[in-house]
C-alpha cells in the first residue's frame, strides 16, 4: 500500500484548509523548538508528524503541545494496548481475522483519507484484539502516511446482528474510543454507517440527538453497500461499495505487509516512553468516561456518577476541535 497510496504535497493539503504555507512553516519551526527544548519527551518523531498536530490544533500553539505530550505518553497511560507489541498476524494483527480495519489507498478530492471498519467473522470478535489494531494502524499513519485535510470512516456492520453488540460495547472498546479521542491528532470528517440493523440504527439515532449538531451532521446512516457513493468518489472505494479499487480482502492483505514492514519501528514505539515521573494532568483518569482504567481480561467496570456530563464535555470538546 506504500507504493500503491494516493498523496498530495503538503502546499496542497494546507490550500484544502485554508492555512498560508508559510505561517504553518514558521509554527513547525517554533513547535520543534519547542519539543527539543522539551528533554524528557520522545525526541525521534519526524516532521511529518509534528505537522498533524499542528494541523490538528488549526496552528493553536498550546493546544498542539497539550496534544502532542498525551501522545507522547499513550506507551504509559495507554499500555495495556500498546506496550510489548508482536507485528504478526498471530500477535497483535491477529484482529484482521475477523475484520477489515484498514486506510483505503486514495484521498477524496477534498484530501480526506477513508477508513474502513467492517467486521467479517462477528462469532470470533475480540473488542481488545482490535483497539491493540486500533493504535497500530493510528502509530503507522501519524508517522508513515502523508498529509490529510481529515479523516473519513466507513462502519459496515452487515455482519453484526444484536447478540454481537456486547463483544463489541465493552470496558475495551470505550477505552479505544478514549484514546483516539484525546490522543490522536485526527480531523473526523464524516463517518457513514452501513448496513445497520434497526435497533443498532435507535441507538445510533439517541446518540446523534445528544452530539451538537455540526459533530451530529457528520453521521450518515446508510442502507446499502453501494449507497455510498453518493457520498464518496467511486475512485476511493472497493468494488463491493460500488468502487474501482480492488476488492477489500485484497487491499487488507497489502496494508498487513505494509505495517510488517514497519514491523521494528511499531514495537519500538511502545517500548519507548517520556523520562521520569508521569505528570498528573497526563495520568489516566479513571472517570474521563465515567469507568476504571480498563484491564485485560475483565468485563466488567464502575460508572461514575458524573458520566453523563464528562461524556457530554468531552464529546463537546472533540466537536471544537475538529
Amino acid at each position: 500500500m506504500t507504493e500503491l497510496l494516493s498523496t498530495e504535497s503538503d502546499s496542497e493539503i494546507l490550500k484544502k484548509l485554508n492555512l498560508e504555507e508559510e505561517k504553518f512553516d514558521h509554527y513547525l519551526q517554533l513547535f520543534t523548538q519547542w519539543i527539543s527544548s522539551q528533554t524528557h519527551l520522545q525526541q525521534n518523531f519526524n516532521e511529518t508528524c509534528k505537522k498533524k498536530f499542528l494541523l490538528w490544533a488549526k496552528l493553536d500553539f498550546e493546544k498542539a503541545k497539550k496534544k502532542f505530550q498525551k501522545y507522547c505518553y499513550t506507551p504509559v497511560t495507554f499500555k495495556e494496548f500498546i506496550q510489548n507489541r508482536t507485528i504478526t498476524i498471530e500477535g497483535d494483527l491477529k484482529a484482521l481475522n475477523f475484520i477489515h480495519m484498514l486506510p483505503l489507498p486514495n484521498l477524496t478530492p477534498e484530501g480526506y483519507r477513508i477508513w474502513l471498519y467492517s467486521v467479517y467473522d462477528a462469532d470470533n470478535f475480540d473488542s481488545f484484539a482490535m483497539v491493540r489494531m486500533v493504535t497500530i494502524a493510528a502509530n503507522y499513519v501519524i508517522h508513515k502516511q502523508g498529509l490529510v485535510a481529515g479523516e473519513s470512516g466507513i462502519f459496515d456492520m452487515a455482519q453484526l446482528k444484536p447478540h454481537h453488540y456486547a463483544k463489541m460495547f465493552t470496558p475495551a472498546f470505550l477505552t479505544g474510543v478514549k484514546y483516539n479521542l484525546l490522543t490522536v491528532p485526527f480531523l473526523i470528517k464524516n463517518i457513514y454507517v452501513v448496513n445497520c440493523h434497526p435497533l443498532l440504527e435507535k441507538g445510533i439515532a439517541l446518540v446523534k440527538a445528544i452530539l451538537p449538531k455540526k459533530l451530529a451532521d457528520r453521521i450518515t446512516i446508510l442502507t446499502k453497500d453501494q449507497d455510498v457513493t453518493k457520498f464518496l468518489p467511486a475512485e476511493c472505494l472497493p468494488k463491493i461499495y460500488g468502487g474501482n479499487l480492488n476488492s477489500v480482502e485484497s487491499l487488507q492483505d497489502q496494508w498487513m505487509q505494509c505495517l510488517m514492514k514497519e514491523k521494528d519501528f511499531l514495537e519500538e514505539f511502545g517500548e519507548t516512553v517520556p523520562l521520569g515521573p508521569i505528570p498528573d494532568e497526563f495520568q489516566t483518569s479513571e472517570n474521563e468516561f465515567g469507568v476504571e482504567a480498563y484491564t485485560p481480561g475483565t468485563q466488567s467496570f464502575k460508572t461514575s456518577t458524573s458520566t453523563r456530563s464528562t461524556n457530554r464535555f468531552i464529546i463537546w470538546n472533540y466537536a471544537y476541535y475538529c
